[in-house]
């Protein structure tokens, strides 16, 4: 039996894909005044999907590390946002440790990086997001999520940018891959979502959900691609590999397409 899903120091399996990048943000939106603040892991429902199959194919799949920033220290509650931050500021430390000072980002592994686990110093960089996201009144909007990032990040003496993976209001599922395989994780904002625990067995595999009507920020660091060939057709499920910034819960899956709606995907890269 191989289970994949929420990991500590277990890997994901990858592979890679591509596509096309999408242009900066695209139109601006209904939901700019939504605030995302879920970081609890129990307010909401467990389901399980049985899928019993002739054949199993990975059609792609890419990471940006065997294992990736996760971190879900929350100062107050609604803090998602803060902690997202976090994690992408955590991802980018490996090129300028300078983004989270008196911290080890991580270490190369044969051809990938093992990220380091939250500690003190991850804890200060979260508790001044939180600050500069004005995460106090209870959870943070797009632009208060954007405009801290940017301040933080000038403040080190970087430029952070943010390329939108939208089209027309949804996900453009290959312009996110492209900009992954461009090395920069997605930040999600999300009302309603899962996180997704994928058993895998002979002939049959077993996908367990938790599922949240919250309003929700997580981070995107790969995707993965299945197909399924059944007794009654194919069938296909698409992920993304997230840090979803939940207390007690390291690395998982997020089924783009099973009751969630994604508001926005940010592709970012800082420099």
């Amino acid at each position: 039996m191989l289970h994949l899903g929420t990991i500590a120091l277990s890997a994901l399996l990858v592979l890679c894909s591509a596509a096309a990048p999408a242009s900066l943000f695209g139109e601006k939106k209904e939901n700019a005044s939504i605030a995302y603040e879920d970081t609890a892991s129990i307010n909401g429902t467990s389901e399980d999907v049985t899928l019993p199959y002739l054949s199993r194919t990975v059609i792609s799949s890419h990471s940006l590390a065997l294992m990736y920033p996760s971190y879900n220290y929350s100062p107050a509650v609604g803090s998602c946002g803060c902690i997202a931050g976090a994690n992408i500021l955590g991802f980018y430390d490996r090129y300028d440790e300078n983004l989270i000072p008196d911290h080890k980002s991580g270490t190369q592994y044969e051809s990938t990086y093992l990220y380091s686990m939250e500690d003190s110093a991850v804890v200060k960089v979260i508790e001044t997001l939180y600050e500069y996201m004005g995460t106090e009144h209870v959870g943070t909007t797009e632009n208060e999520f954007i405009n801290g990032m940017k301040r933080y990040c000038n403040e080190k003496g970087k430029t952070i940018s943010f390329t939108s993976c939208m089209s027309s209001n949804s996900l453009n599922f290959l312009s996110a891959q492209s900009m992954l395989k461009a090395n920069q994780p997605i930040v999600l904002f999300l009302s309603g979502y899962n996180t997704a625990d994928i058993t895998m067995r002979d002939n049959q595999d077993t996908i367990h959900y938790w599922i949240s009507e919250a309003n929700h920020i997580m981070i995107a660091f790969g995707y993965e691609i299945f197909s399924y060939a059944t007794s009654s057709g194919n069938t296909r499920f698409e992920y993304f590999e997230v840090a979803p910034g939940l207390s007690g819960v390291i690395q998982t899956y997020f089924d783009i397409n099973y009751k969630t709606k994604i508001n926005d995907a940010l592709a970012v890269n800082i420099y």
